[in-house]
């Protein structure tokens, strides 16, 4: 239970994190807005916990 908490943490630290980098970077260069990246940002954040959420009931449900 304890090592899902810190993996689910993590992971989303991680996924935040690198949308912020990828989307400053594509701000710089012109590519998106800073609203779209905003909506970007958001559902990949969104995504992300939907799938660490599916994969570990996965692995408490199929380990058991």
């Amino acid at each position: 239970m304890m090592k899902a908490l810190i993996t689910r943490k993590l992971v989303g630290t991680l996924i935040r994190h690198g949308m912020a980098v990828a989307g400053g970077w594509m701000v710089a260069e012109g590519y998106a807005s800073a609203e779209t990246w905003d909506v970007a940002t958001g559902g990949a954040v969104a995504l992300g916990s939907v799938a660490l959420s599916a994969a570990e009931k996965h692995f408490r449900y199929s380990f058991q």
